[in-house]
């Protein structure tokens, strides 16, 4: 990463390779690692492949290639993709391929024969997988977010016995890019890649998604505020997180990926108001719809509606009036996606209980089941609500939304995350096994900035188990020396 923006956390110390018995070579300059690829690989394999290779070489100074089955020592495998035949073969060398396939974003390694095999559930899999490998080489997460430059060592060993099977805790995983213009936005336009726009343009989004992917996320809410060009007007931005296999939603006051404070033009369309104006906002609900029926990455469709930014509905009065009304958008929102997308019981949907939401949704408000309800902490990492017995049986589970960093009265913290990572353990995990288990989102400004406690929100997210209470201090002192 340029140094256009100052190093928060520790710099980079020695980090050894690997604590793997040294019996297979996998890269040397005798042999130089090389891979093959699934023979229907969805793009994100082909993002992480690069990855991957930068890694390698910038451990080894060989970059490996890709190159036929045959003649690979890494060799990768797709398994909702990949023939019968080589479903097969993973499985006579002792692969659990059965077990794997009831992983979410699973992955498994195995060495056999002097042959390391990768496979994945799916492409997000592999490409975890694979970036396993450049953990295990010695390369960090934050390697480009960090600066942090990975010791060399040209001679890359695993156990010959090596084995491990992997998959996430929770389904969803990510983060959500809030009070960008402290940082973020400013360091984008201005120094990433100038821009006359006041954006986070596509490369930086890039680079946010590879980071998601080196932490095993595979989730964004695009940043929103005012003065930031919405996601999906940035040319590119939604090309990029389909092919690093990102999903895309929006936050608790942008209905169906809609960034309102960017695209609502009241010029053109009037009030954003659903009493008043339901047929404009219908449309423009619509619009966003047809554009990403096709996405490659997936999609997160928020449901209910606000005010244009984060105010109660426009038209609406009485606490009855609301909550008929928000009742209303409700239901006419699940008839857009099964006419613009599909079935709405098989489309990721969320509903975020914030502020008089919450009240409205106790009052009775019918939210289908196949949609996950999203509780938020108190802006200080404290949950306010989890699921009930009942609603923790719904079919769409349960999501939290937490800052780990916050701009609002009557405490900012953003220039660096505070939140004790003692308390994020015992919220999260409380979280948990409350069947809080579909979406974890972390709000932050700038993931820099979030380091630590942001790998650690999302190692709970991919191993719930992971780390404890009695753990914690032997975690953060791992990540410490390894960066």
């Amino acid at each position: 990463m340029k140094l256009f923006k100052p190093l928060i956390f520790i710099s980079s110390l020695s980090c050894a390779f690997s604590a793997y018995a040294a019996d297979m070579v996998w890269s040397s300059d005798k042999r130089p690692a090389s891979y093959s690829m699934p023979a229907d690989a969805d793009p994100v394999v082909t993002v992480a492949a690069g990855m991957f290779a930068d890694d390698i070489k910038a451990v080894t100074d060989i970059r490996p290639h890709a190159v036929l089955p045959a003649q690979a020592n890494i060799r990768l495998y797709q398994i909702d993709t990949a023939p019968r035949n080589e479903l097969k073969q993973l499985k006579e060398m002792g692969m659990d391929i059965d077990g794997l396939k009831k992983l979410t974003d699973g992955f498994a390694i195995k060495v056999h024969g002097g042959v390391i095999y990768i496979a994945g559930t799916n492409g997000r899999g592999v490409a975890y997988g694979l970036l396993e490998m450049s953990r295990m080489a010695g390369v960090t997460p934050w390697v480009w977010w960090g600066d942090v430059v990975p010791e060399k060592n040209y001679t890359l060993t695993i156990d010959d016995n090596f084995s491990t099977m992997q998959g996430a805790s929770v389904e969803r995983r990510g983060v959500f890019i809030n009070d960008e213009d402290w940082s973020l936005r400013p360091w984008s336009h201005l120094n990433f890649e100038p821009s006359e726009k006041t954006e986070i343009g596509a490369n930086t989004y890039r680079k946010i998604f590879e980071l998601l992917l080196r932490l095993r996320a595979n989730t964004i809410w695009p940043a929103m505020h005012e003065g930031t060009t919405a996601f999906f007007e940035v040319e590119g931005a939604k090309a990029q997180a389909d092919s690093c296999g990102i999903i895309v939603g929006t936050s608790h006051c942008e209905p169906l990926l809609r960034n309102n404070v960017g695209e609502w033009d009241r010029g053109e369309r009037g009030e954003f108001n659903y009493r008043t104006n339901k047929e404009a906002v219908q449309r423009y609900w619509a619009e966003r719809l047809d554009e990403v029926k096709d996405s490659k990455g997936g999609n997160i469709f928020t449901i209910g509606m606000r005010g244009i930014h984060d105010s109660s509905m426009a038209g609406y009065k009485t606490t009855q009036e609301k909550f008929d009304g928000l009742q209303e958008v409700i239901r006419d929102q699940q008839k857009l996606i099964r006419k613009h997308i599909g079935d709405p019981s098989e489309q990721d949907q969320i509903f975020v209980p914030y502020k008089e939401v919450l009240e409205l949704y106790e009052m009775g408000l019918d939210v289908p089941d196949y949609v996950t309800l999203m509780w938020c902490d108190d802006n200080y990492g404290y949950l306010t609500r989890l699921s009930n017995p009942e609603e923790q049986k719904r079919k769409g589970g349960g999501g939290v939304y937490y800052h780990l960093s916050y701009w609002g009265r009557p405490h900012d913290y953003l220039w660096l995350t505070t939140t004790q990572p003692g308390l994020i353990y015992q919220q999260m995990r409380n979280a948990y096994d409350h069947n809080v288990r579909k979406l974890w989102i972390a709000n932050v400004h700038d993931p820099k900035v979030a380091g630590y406690d942001l790998e650690l929100f999302m190692d709970m997210a991919w191993d719930i188990d992971g780390v404890d209470g009695t753990s914690l201090d032997s975690h953060c002192k791992a990540w410490v020396e390894r960066n």
